[in-house]
């Protein structure tokens, strides 16, 4: 009995967060510029996957699932309300794009800032 304590205990003091995986949309007010992002949530923001489409033209980190230009992302943060991600072309290259999207909460009501040029 000693024993399945000492493992139940083990396996309790082990046990990390969970981490939770979901979409992410933004597209400004004609619908003409968009960014779709997959996301996993645990301590940090990591940044699975994103599309970022601008008119006919659309740019991919997985041209797997969604063709387009490849793009990576350089950097991803989310906290307080903001989702801030700097896009580059290449591993270690220059940004190219950035995301800077913003939410605010009063009572009962969520207001999201969409994204623009």
């Amino acid at each position: 009995m000693k024993k399945a304590a000492a493992a139940i205990a083990m396996c309790l003091a082990s046990a990390g967060p969970a981490a939770a995986t979901g979409d992410i949309y933004c597209h400004n007010d004609e619908a003409d510029v968009g960014v779709s992002l997959l996301v996993s949530r645990s301590e940090a923001l990591t940044i699975l996957r994103s599309i970022v489409t601008i008119g006919e033209e659309s740019w991919s980190s997985d041209p797997g699932v969604q063709e387009g230009q490849p793009i990576a992302v350089g950097q991803g943060f989310e906290n307080d309300g903001r989702l801030l991600v700097d896009y580059v072309a290449e591993p270690a290259g220059a940004i190219i794009a950035r995301l800077r999207a913003f939410s605010a909460n009063e009572g009962d009501s969520t207001r999201r800032a969409a994204c623009s040029r």
